[in-house]
């Protein structure tokens, strides 16, 4: 007989069998999502010379989530989970077969790269809020928390080396060898996702009701909550202007570092570095976080670190704030993402972070165009610090409504 390992503390969620394959599977798959990601983002900076052309890569990879993501959320509760990640999962591997087809045969023009990454989009819009929504049936409520901090390790470990490895083949063979990395690192995850027991039955019994209907009822059902207005709208703000290092760091380290595709590997593996940490950090603390303004805390440290990238000078001082960039943003994501399904019943848990994923990529069109547009004319310096300032002044402004807001009650009780 086998001896079971009983998991505590950091890695409680390890002891759901299924969650086991899910993680196991998902770590060379994200990494080869990283090494292609990284590659992508240089060789479109590369052929193009433009930081506005690389910013609309951004925007035609997300664009389709801002688009479709909502009405994605109602299917998914419609159908098997377990189903619809199968299916994402090959479409995610034809798409990188067939991206690695068209710079095998030198025909990689821009508009075929755009085209593909928004395949890309459109798969994604499918695959996130499945994923998000399938944790809870593969843990349960208990350790949900734990199970969301361990999908980040293994996403943001994926984040340090994918782009490491896509810094050292560019550097010694090229992109090609990058696209057909990932393509090939899926198989294990569909294997992984094969051997899952739970099918992540649909909550929606009735299909013949309307799509649209679902999805109105969706959104009703969230304005009507409070906590998840509040956390959405600051994830809005913080998540369209803080998280386009696709976009901003190849900039960075060529015009403002003049460094190569290695130091644009690194910088990105210092970003995941810290992600990592956060994402640890989360595994262990997270639970104990009760501040109910940690968001907006969490929101201001983001935006100063992105400023300060201005008047940064040396390696060692850009690794630094990249590192703190990466932590925090990945504890933001962590504690919105558990403060949403906390706080969302199962009938809607589909549709709720359908928007969570909306939020969380699929505002990035807006925020990559816009660090690409001033990169253009600025140059690549001011891309943090404008992405940073913008989140600055709009989490001042919810602060004063806060308050506003609270001395308007205290003045209705004492009228």
């Amino acid at each position: 007989m086998g001896t079971r390992i009983k998991f505590k503390g950091t890695f409680v969620s390890l002891n759901h069998r299924d969650f086991r394959y899910f993680l196991s599977g998902q770590f060379l798959s994200l990494m080869g999502t990283m090494i292609q990601n990284t590659a992508l983002s240089w060789y479109v900076y590369k052929i193009t010379n433009s930081p506005f052309l690389l910013g609309l890569i951004g925007v035609f990879q997300y664009a389709p989530v801002l688009l479709i993501t909502l009405l994605s959320g109602v299917i998914v509760e419609r159908h098997p989970k377990k189903n619809i990640l199968l299916i994402t999962q090959v479409c995610y591997m034809v798409q990188a077969f067939a991206l690695s087809f068209f710079v095998y045969n030198d025909d990689s023009k821009y508009w075929i790269l755009a085209a593909l990454a928004a395949v890309n989009g459109i798969i994604t819009s499918f695959d996130m809020p499945t994923r998000q929504s399938f944790f809870i049936e593969l843990v349960g409520k208990s350790d949900l928390p734990n199970a969301i901090s361990l999908n980040s390790t293994i996403f943001n470990m994926s984040r340090i080396i994918g782009p490491a490895v896509a810094g050292i083949l560019m550097d010694d063979f090229g992109v090609l060898q990058c696209f057909l990395v990932n393509a090939f690192s899926f198989i294990p995850v569909i294997y992984g996702v094969v051997k899952i027991k739970t099918k992540g039955n649909p909550v929606v019994k009735n299909k013949k009701s309307s799509l649209f209907k679902d999805l109105k009822d969706g959104i009703i059902y969230t304005m009507n909550k409070r906590i998840l207005v509040s956390t959405m709208f600051i994830m809005a703000i913080v998540c369209t202007f803080a998280f386009n290092s696709n976009v901003i760091v190849p900039v960075f380290a060529k015009e403002v570092m003049n460094g190569s595709s290695k130091v644009y590997s690194l910088f990105l593996s210092l970003i995941g570095l810290g992600s990592l940490f956060g994402a640890m950090f989360m595994a262990g603390q997270g639970r104990r976080i009760r501040n109910k303004y940690y968001l907006i805390i969490d929101s201001f440290i983001i935006a100063i670190l992105q400023i300060i990238t201005l008047f940064t000078r040396s390696y060692v001082s850009v690794g630094i704030i990249f590192i703190l960039i990466g932590f925090f943003n990945l504890i933001f994501l962590n504690k919105a993402n558990t403060i949403l399904q906390f706080n969302t019943e199962d009938e809607y848990r589909g549709r709720v972070m359908s928007i969570y994923s909306l939020l969380n990529i699929g505002s990035t069109p807006l925020g990559s165009a816009f660090a690409g547009i001033v990169m253009e004319k600025f140059g690549g310096r001011f891309g943090f610090f404008s992405c940073g300032l913008i989140i600055f002044l709009v989490t001042i402004g919810i602060v004063f409504f806060i308050e506003s807001r609270k001395n308007h009650l205290k003045t209705s009780a004492n009228t």
